[in-house]
Parts: structure tokens; C-alpha cells; sequence
């Protein structure tokens, strides 16, 4: 998986799934993968090691993992996007395709 999609996944995940990381895992994961800041530059700011920041990170990763693969939340989220997209294709009138458009924010940004 490519660096770009893979930030992406965690970023959902995380939106998804949060409530079940550390107060420190959500500092150290929205540093990283939210504000964009380096290993360094969150080790620095928190006072911490570089190696822990690693670690926070690696850990935070996999406890969204866990609950993907336990909950199935985002999997299931795609494949609705998918399923509303072949709608909008078959959509007859443009009452239909924005109520379909407004099915796709709440799955996408909604959970």
C-alpha cells in the first residue's frame, strides 16, 4: 500500500475508531498523521524520545487495526460508497442523485 493511501486509511480509521486509543496515542497519532509533524519535531515538542514517538505511533496503528479487522466499520462504509456510487449512475432525476451525494458525506465524514 502506498505511503499516501495508507495515511489515509489510518486517518479514517482513526476518525472511526479514537475512543479506543490512549489519551497519548490520540496526542502522538494526530501530531504524526494529522498535523503532519515529524518524528523529531513531536519528540522534541513533547519531550519524549524519538523512539517513543515510533513506538505510540506503531501501537496506535495497531489498535486501529485490531478494530478494523474485529468491527468492520470502514470496510463496510467502502463498500456502501461503492453500492451508492452505482446508484448515482442509474439515477433518474437530480432529486435522486443529490440525496445519493448526501448518503456519501454522512458515510464518508459522518461516522
Amino acid at each position: 500500500m502506498e505511503k499516501i493511501e495508507q495515511t489515509v486509511r489510518y486517518v479514517k480509521l482513526y476518525n472511526i475508531y479514537k475512543d479506543f486509543l490512549t489519551h497519548k496515542q490520540i496526542e502522538v497519532f494526530g501530531d504524526y498523521f494529522l498535523a503532519d509533524l515529524s518524528l523529531s519535531e513531536i519528540a522534541e515538542s513533547r519531550e519524549i524520545s524519538r523512539a517513543a514517538v515510533e513506538d505510540a505511533i506503531k501501537k496506535s496503528c495497531q489498535k486501529l487495526d485490531e478494530c478494523e479487522a474485529k468491527i468492520h466499520v470502514l470496510e463496510k462504509s467502502d463498500r456502501l460508497l461503492k453500492l451508492s456510487s452505482k446508484l448515482k449512475e442509474k439515477c433518474l432525476n437530480n432529486t435522486e442523485f443529490k440525496e445519493i451525494e448526501e448518503l456519501e458525506k454522512e458515510l464518508d465524514y459522518g461516522i
